[in-house]
């Protein structure tokens, strides 16, 4: 199912990729183009403590978290396709309104009406997904919308390292590009119809998995925690130990997310071969060997080179979780399933600074929370195979 309607060219499979994959860009520039301008917004803000500049890059998160429920559910009811174009116009309009914000307070607000606009992107984007493509082309899809995200957070931190050293008020700007895909989105998208029966998903109103689903919803927040320690405490690494300047930092950002996208690209073939649990476990250990270099590494060079590495852990872990929420979650809960999964998922980005700050404190440098995160991802990764292992449980296969 990926067209709709006799002789509407712009509603097929290719359109409709297009938008859905272009949308999913949004999720990762909503943080990745503030994240290189962090020092120069401290020094803007220099009024302000150290975690509510980084709030400034993760306030999004916690908002997204509060409302992916609720925007979920109203997309189940209203129409998915409402709720993605009125989220595009919100996030084109708030994002761009911190260019002309000096107050610290109302560049927060602002960052938390672009987190309800990101709710509505990601959990419409998801669900859609499931509603348009089936069997291998969805599985495909998955992994190509890991691939765009991550490419369009190199892109993003790039360029907004570029604009960052011209002014910190330039990244911004960058939000704009939402009002330019809505008339393509409004063009392309249609509202789609209960097909019934989905070979690749439970039976449409079948009652919710509970217990699989808050798994899953575990691991996207365990997810977020981590990999938002790459553009929120990175930064601040780089710039005491190397003084490496915005375009330095959004380089060596960036290397996370480009492996990140070569990762979820070839998912479709890894999920083809193993189980979820061990992709979990693989995905983890890659993390914590990334971590592990970033600790340890004496050069910007090598620190580089432990981001980029984790980044392959990350690229694995989000097209495995939503593959495997799209086949538990039923039909018609969709929308609230993957609410629900962004909610969790973008907590995680929320909790990240506040967590690491006390972390910190106790551990005396950020080399050391690096290599207690590194530890704690290859603990989990044995975890996840010994639990594997036991012949009373039965993995979920791919």
């Amino acid at each position: 199912m990926a067209t709709h309607g006799a002789g509407n060219r712009w509603q097929t499979a290719p359109h409709l990729q297009a938008v859905l994959l272009i949308a999913s860009t949004m999720t990762a520039m909503s943080g990745a183009m503030v994240a290189p301008a962090l020092p120069g917004i401290g020094a803007h803000f220099a009024e302000s403590s150290e975690v509510l500049v980084k709030l400034v890059l993760t306030m999004p998160a916690l908002v997204i978290a509060v409302c992916s429920p609720a925007v979920g559910y109203v997309a189940d009811r209203i129409g998915r396709k409402r709720v993605l174009l009125a989220s595009l116009v919100l996030y084109g309009l708030a994002g761009c309104s911190g260019a002309l914000i000096d107050h610290i307070a109302v560049l927060l607000a602002s960052r938390a009406l672009l987190g309800v606009a990101v709710a509505g992107l990601l959990s419409v984007t998801l669900a859609l997904i499931g509603d348009y493509f089936e069997h291998n082309r969805r599985a495909r899809l998955l992994g190509l919308q890991g691939s765009f995200m991550s490419l369009g957070g190199v892109i993003f931190l790039n360029l907004g390292g570029a604009l960052a050293a011209w002014s910190w008020r330039g990244p911004f700007l960058g939000y704009v590009a939402a009002l330019a895909l809505l008339p393509y989105a409004w063009r392309v998208l249609y509202e789609p119809a209960p097909r019934g029966h989905d070979p690749d998903a439970a039976v449409p109103h079948a009652p919710t998995p509970l217990g699989r689903v808050l798994m899953a919803y575990a691991m996207g927040l365990l997810c977020m925690l981590l990999f938002y320690m790459v553009p929120a405490q990175l930064p601040f690494l780089l710039d005491r130990a190397y003084q490496s300047s915005p375009v330095a930092i959004g380089v060596a950002v960036s290397g996370a997310t480009v492996t990140a996208a070569g990762a979820s690209f070839a998912y479709p073939r890894i999920a083809a071969r193993l189980t979820v649990a061990s992709s979990y476990a693989l995905a983890m250990f890659l993390v914590g060997a990334g971590f592990a270099l970033v600790s340890v590494a004496g050069s910007y060079a090598a620190t580089a080179v432990g981001v980029a590495a984790s980044g392959l852990g990350f690229g694995l872990l989000v097209p495995n979780t939503t593959s495997w929420l799209m086949r538990i979650a039923p039909e018609a809960v969709r929308g609230r399933v993957f609410g629900g999964f962004s909610s969790t998922f973008f907590l995680g980005q929320f909790l990240s600074p506040l967590a690491i700050a006390p972390l910190t404190l106790w551990l005396a440098s950020l080399r050391a929370v690096y290599m207690a995160a590194a530890l704690l991802c290859c603990l989990l990764a044995a975890a996840i195979l010994i639990a594997a292992a036991i012949p009373a449980s039965r993995p979920t296969r791919h």
